[in-house]
């Protein structure tokens, strides 16, 4: 029965990382482009969304279930020696699996391929639907 927890915690943790991930993604790049004074109605801003969810979530999924499987196996070692803080050894691991797959596909592509992340606060978003994720690990597999 544990394993069988940790798998489906693990999948709901890298399913919230993806979705908000592409939220924040396709909102980061909307908003640059109405400050280029490109006309975004909030049906536009829906619709996109939905769409970068669709299009781009299963292959930004997979990066976030590799960054997932090794920041969570990691965080795992962690809070069996630390023994307290789970949250928090779960939540810095999401975060940092995010921050490390983003600086690695900006270094094999010689660009952030995640458009949104490419400002310092758009790079934080992802970090924090990371971070995110590794709460909802934390949380379901108590």
């Amino acid at each position: 029965m544990r394993i069988g927890k940790v798998v489906l915690g693990f999948v709901l943790a890298v399913i919230v990382t993806t979705v908000l991930g592409c939220i924040a993604h396709t909102q980061f790049v909307l908003s640059e482009l109405s400050a280029l004074g490109v006309e975004i109605t909030v049906s536009d801003r829906l619709s996109t969304t939905a769409q970068d969810i669709a299009g781009m979530g299963p292959m930004f999924g997979m990066i976030i279930a590799i960054a997932f499987l090794v920041a969570m196996s990691a965080a795992a070692l962690v809070y069996r020696m630390a023994g307290t803080q789970r949250s928090l050894v779960y939540g810095v691991a999401g975060a940092v699996a995010l921050a490390v797959a983003l600086t690695a596909m900006g270094i094999v592509f010689d660009i952030t391929p995640i458009a949104g992340a490419r400002s310092t606060l758009g790079f934080l978003a992802q970090v924090a639907a990371g971070a995110l994720g590794g709460l909802v690990f934390a949380r379901m597999t108590r």
